[in-house]
């Protein structure tokens, strides 16, 4: 009886001291973080007096993944990141939604953490307002670094800092300037990381 409480014991504490994603596990993520513009969209400044920008902006991403095998973790990412110019007048918002395909893959791996790098590509839908509404979608490209942390079961503290190249005309008061919509994002967030179903005893 006692043996099969401790091999009880071992399985019930295994999902803590592996990595994670595992192969074949399906990811959903979701972020929380703070948007930075970078570089400064400086001639828009120049060009407009008294305009004036916060350099950290809060925003949310949802990610939706699979780990194919040991290295590879394919990804769909959709998110939320909203922006403010302020100007003497009429202040630009910025409506950011990021679609993107992405991959990563692990770096360093060690029994209750990973290290991973990964990047991807895909569409940022924009909507600038400011005396009127303008939509200037864009094509973004993103590089990222990360580190995953299994806090138990099938749930994973996630750091990641990305970088995404993306611009776009979105100020209707000057749709002839393409602005920086994209810059650094630093985000924290948990994964929930599971099974697909016929990775799974059957019961009858």
């Amino acid at each position: 009886m006692q043996r099969r409480l401790v091999a009880l014991a071992l399985v019930c504490a295994a999902p803590a001291l592996a990595a994670v994603p595992e192969k074949g596990e399906g990811t959903i993520t979701v972020f929380g973080g703070l948007h930075s513009v970078f570089p400064r969209n400086a001639d828009y400044f120049s060009d407009f007096a008294g305009t004036s920008h916060s350099q950290a902006q809060f925003g949310g991403l949802g990610s939706f993944g699979y780990q194919f095998d040991e290295e590879l973790h394919f990804k769909i990412d959709v998110g939320y990141f909203p922006d403010r110019y302020r100007h003497t007048d009429t202040d630009l918002t910025i409506t950011s939604i990021p679609i993107l395909l992405g991959l990563d893959t692990k770096l360093v791996n060690a029994e209750k953490f990973c290290l991973y790098g990964g990047g991807g590509i895909g569409y940022m839908l924009n909507t600038g307002n400011r005396k009127g509404s303008n939509e200037a979608n864009s094509t973004a490209l993103y590089l990222a670094l990360g580190l995953r942390f299994q806090l138990g079961g099938p749930v994973a503290l996630v750091i990641e800092d990305r970088y995404l190249f993306a611009s776009a005309a979105v100020d209707p008061q000057d749709i002839n300037r393409s602005i920086n919509v994209g810059g650094n994002f630093a985000l924290l967030g948990l994964m929930f990381h599971f099974l697909e179903p016929d990775d799974h005893p059957q019961h009858p």
